[in-house]
């Protein structure tokens, strides 16, 4: 819930929030520069004085914390004061293992790029919160040679879901060209992701203006480009649109490799 209290004359604001670390570097000898994605001012980045030093802030600076924040901010600057931090979560279990923990910095850089600065984004917050208690919760199995099924299963979810909150996700539902419904398409039919446009096309609508690229060849051009898309995962990400992010991981069909491509 979003509080804030008038300070001083000088237009200093107290101001409360949940947190949630997606960056702390340190700064001078004894401060941290923290980056944050909160639930009611988006992304803030807040100077954090005397946090390496002392134990001012406990653990509530580390990495992917989740805490209740109470920062200033003056008015004209970008830059807010971090004055107390109390930590709620502090997803421990991402730090103790690699791959969760590179699957959760996956989603905090991600975040660095796209969460909006200085503006509400209740929903983006729980979904970045749900996501990264799922994979602490997790009971990782062994990897495939393409890696943990489970995480590029989570991982294009998270996408899926992070370009729907932004409105600029693919057309998933129908073909660019024909209109054809998904769930119309025979499962052995091959469909192709248009690149430029965001959204894919079925065997039928591909002229020979089209072209298929292979995966990491350079120096392509988008337009009218192509990448062969099994159409289970194509349906997967559909689907993981309207289930919880923790359901994500579970519920998903298409193999390994299809996710990966």
């Amino acid at each position: 819930m979003l509080n804030l209290t008038v300070l001083d004359p000088d237009d200093m604001l107290l101001l409360r929030d949940q947190a949630i670390v997606l960056k702390a570097i340190p700064f001078e000898e004894r401060h941290k520069i923290v980056t944050a994605l909160t639930e009611n001012h988006g992304q803030v980045t807040a100077l954090a004085k005397n946090c390496i030093s002392s134990r001012r802030f406990g653990g509530a600076l580390e990495h992917f914390c989740a805490s209740e924040w109470t920062f200033t901010q003056k008015s004209g600057s970008d830059l807010f004061f971090l004055q107390e931090a109390q930590a709620r979560r502090s997803f421990e279990g991402l730090r103790n293992d690699f791959e969760k923990l590179a699957l959760a910095s996956v989603f905090s850089e991600i975040l660095l790029r796209v969460a909006p600065k200085h503006e509400t984004c209740t929903d983006l917050f729980r979904l970045h919160a749900n996501a990264l208690a799922a994979i602490e919760e997790r009971a990782l199995i062994a990897p495939t040679p393409l890696g943990n099924i489970w995480q590029l299963r989570t991982l294009n979810g998270y996408l899926a879901k992070v370009l729907q909150w932004s409105g600029s996700q693919p057309q998933l539902q129908a073909c660019l060209g024909c209109q054809g419904r998904l769930e119309n398409l025979n499962p052995s039919q091959t469909v192709s992701c248009s690149v430029s446009e965001a959204g894919w096309i079925c065997e039928d609508c591909r002229s020979q203006h089209h072209f298929h690229v292979l995966r990491g060849q350079e120096g392509s051009s988008l337009k009218n480009s192509l990448l062969r898309v099994n159409l289970g995962a194509i349906r997967d990400l559909l689907d993981s649109l309207g289930m919880p992010i923790r359901q994500v991981g579970e519920q998903l069909k298409a193999n390994a490799n299809h996710h990966q491509e």
